[in-house]
């Protein structure tokens, strides 16, 4: 009986959240942060520019769908305010079921860190943190060794760490998905982190919605039965909201 109520209550807890595709709250925070992007974007008036981003992220941006609608979407608004003199080119780094702690000490990232000299590095990790319990053991330092790297063999990027998206993990004794509380622990010690080193972030578990908010997704097929991953059209959503945030970054320094 107690079983059932609980299920009902949250499912009831489902549709009072905002529906999907209603943005809360869209803005990068620290925006300061990405100042050297703005000079570098406003060098754009006068000669060629190319702003060069790594996404580093899990199967969020394994498809490429999130990254390329981002960087197409803000290709197509510089291209015309500057006259074809901006240029944003895209590099995605990312592997399945990848944590923090999975790009300390991988090569191949450390090279393109090295060589590329990349002006934005975003992070978009901290969901498989959450689901496998890492996030539950100095979670903390394992952004601080992330980050640091980054600074250290890329020194002229600046860094956006993006939060997880919500996501529900399914409890099979009680026949529903059900919040998995270490989410919400991954996006406040982001944010924590990002607060007291000085890095832009931005929230996407608010932004849209979040606890529960990723049902209205799975009921309008803007994310999968999964409760994790966004369809196609889900992720292009995303890339719409980051793209409007930056933009307003951009324009608010």
């Amino acid at each position: 009986m107690k079983s059932t109520l609980l299920s009902s209550l949250i499912a009831l807890l489902a549709f009072v959240k905002p529906a999907a595709g209603q943005n809360i709250g869209n803005q990068i925070m620290n925006e300061q942060e990405l100042k050297p992007i703005k000079e570098k974007i406003n060098n754009a008036d006068s000669l060629p520019t190319l702003i060069k981003v790594l996404h580093i992220g899990d199967s969020h941006i394994k498809g490429g769908v999130f990254s390329q609608q981002f960087m197409e979407k803000l290709n197509n608004y510089y291209t015309g305010k500057y006259h074809g003199n901006l240029f944003f080119n895209f590099q995605w780094f990312c592997k399945i079921g990848t944590k923090y702690s999975d790009y300390n000490e991988l090569a191949e990232l450390d090279k393109q860190l090295k060589e590329e000299h990349f002006d934005l590095v975003i992070i978009s990790l901290g969901t498989n943190d959450a689901f496998s319990g890492s996030s539950k053991t100095n979670f903390y330092e394992k952004i601080d060794h992330l980050v640091s790297k980054i600074k250290r063999l890329s020194p002229a990027a600046c860094i956006l760490i993006t939060t997880p998206s919500d996501a529900l993990r399914y409890n099979k004794q009680r026949g529903a998905y059900l919040s998995e509380p270490e989410i919400k622990n991954v996006t406040n010690t982001l944010i924590k982190y990002a607060d007291e080193h000085a890095v832009a972030y931005w929230n996407l578990h608010q932004v849209m919605g979040g606890e529960y908010s990723i049902n209205s997704w799975v009921q309008k097929k803007l994310a999968q039965p999964d409760r994790i991953h966004f369809t196609p059209k889900g992720y292009t959503i995303l890339a719409d909201w980051l793209f409007t945030a930056f933009i307003n970054s951009m324009q608010g320094l």
